[in-house]
């Protein structure tokens, strides 16, 4: 489905139903056929770069004349650096083991019978997502390399882009002999698409990427399990035996490298060993690079153009040049912010102490704990998976990056000969 109409749900339930029935090709398809696709796609994605980009700058100036959000313009842009991480993701995913079929546990119990649990494909993926073309890609080669059928649901900024790359993908199919009909595309604005895709009990899963108001359209109208991708409230925790250079490195690429991710920084909090030397630099540094500046009282006898930080700035996922800066007195004190502020995403701690290291990341409960790196470093391409279909902020099934093995999930293979049931 990638012609633009008016919406009715008959056509949403057909498209559902036809990539539904596409999933048993999918769920069998040969290691081979599946990087030929992904390897096929990523030529077709070179070949037509400079007709995907123009497609998508139109995009990206439509947006900007309707005053859509800075965050949601920045994601919007295919630049040649995202463009070319987009491509190498399609690589990089041909290249890894299948994840299907894989023996995850196997014994034979007291009468001899032999039990396998194996690994097969999580099943029709549905997903929704705002702004970002790039993840039509990135989700498809997923689920593709996953025998997963998938139904994605763009946002309108990005229509265009995203038809253009669906072409592709429906292309790069075709040409191996797969049916297109297993990538299916809603490229419908209408908000009732998101509500009726919710509701469609033909999905076996359904993962937002989205704000806040997409969360709560999905908590409020799903009918099938979510793997929620939810806010990126990330705290960086700067520990007394921090190294100070490190630590203005680290921090200027947590906050600025991006800020329009979910894995960028929100706050900054500081132990109170620092107030007089390293909190003044990295003050004077981060308002340098223009970013605005929420301060807890402490902070802000540093500098006086530091803003008032409160709870709600502190439960505020910005998204944008902007950071709350917090000095604590210890790890208990970090770790309690952490507890009341954060949304499990990622937190990191800066720290040259081991124990205390320690003590964060198995105290801290977030889907990804880092120690003396960037919170920016939780991704699927940074964690060498090739690419991300979401990052899980949720517990059951997956938790954190979702890669490969995270659309698989496990059925038991037994047996036996002649063997009854007795008891």
């Amino acid at each position: 489905m990638t012609e633009q109409g008016t919406y009715r749900r008959e056509l949403l339930d057909k498209a559902v139903l036809e990539a539904k029935k596409s999933l048993s090709r999918f769920q069998i398809m040969p290691t081979r056929t599946k990087n030929d696709v992904l390897l096929r796609l990523a030529k077709i994605l070179r070949r037509d770069k400079e007709k995907i980009q123009e497609t998508n700058r139109r995009d990206y100036e439509l947006a900007l004349a309707r005053g859509l959000e800075p965050a949601l313009c920045d994601r919007l842009l295919l630049t040649d650096g995202r463009y070319e991480q987009m491509i190498r993701g399609l690589e990089d995913v041909a290249g890894l083991p299948d994840p299907v079929g894989r023996a995850v546990d196997r014994w034979i119990n007291q009468d001899g019978l032999l039990i396998e649990k194996v690994s097969v494909p999580l099943g029709l993926v549905g997903v929704i997502y705002e702004s970002r073309p790039n993840v039509t890609v990135e989700v498809f080669s997923l689920c593709l390399k996953a025998g997963c059928t998938v139904v994605l649901k763009g946002g309108s900024e990005a229509i265009a882009s995203n038809l253009a790359l669906v072409e592709a993908i429906h292309a790069a199919l075709r040409e191996e002999g797969v049916p297109p009909e297993g990538a299916c595309f809603l490229p419908w604005a209408d908000r009732s698409a998101v509500v009726d895709l919710l509701g469609n009990t033909r999905l076996d899963v359904v993962i937002p990427r989205g704000g806040s108001r997409l969360m709560e359209t999905v908590t409020e109208h799903a009918r099938v399990p979510v793997l929620r991708h939810d806010q990126g409230i990330c705290h960086i925790y700067v520990g007394e035996s921090a190294d100070p250079e490190m630590t203005l490195k680290v921090v200027l690429n947590a906050k600025t490298s991006r800020p329009s991710t979910c894995n960028a920084m929100e706050t900054l909090l500081v132990h109170s060993s620092h107030l007089s030397s390293l909190l003044p630099r990295l003050v004077r540094m981060l308002r340098e690079r223009e970013v605005l500046l929420y301060g807890c009282p402490v902070t802000r006898t540093v500098d006086d153009g530091v803003q008032s930080a409160s709870p709600e700035t502190y439960r505020t996922e910005f998204l944008a040049l902007a950071l709350n800066v917090r000095v604590v007195d210890s790890l208990d004190a970090a770790m309690a912010h952490i507890s009341e502020y954060g949304s499990g995403h990622t937190d990191a701690i800066l720290t040259r102490d081991l124990l205390e290291a320690d003590r964060f990341q198995s105290e801290v409960d977030s889907s990804c704990v880092i120690v003396n790196a960037s919170t920016r470093l939780h991704d699927g391409f940074a964690f060498g998976l090739g690419a991300e279909v979401g990052i899980s902020t949720t517990r059951i099934h997956a938790r954190g990056t979702m890669g490969l093995k995270e659309l698989t999930t496990t059925k038991y293979l037994v047996r036996g000969n002649g063997h009854l049931r007795h008891a």
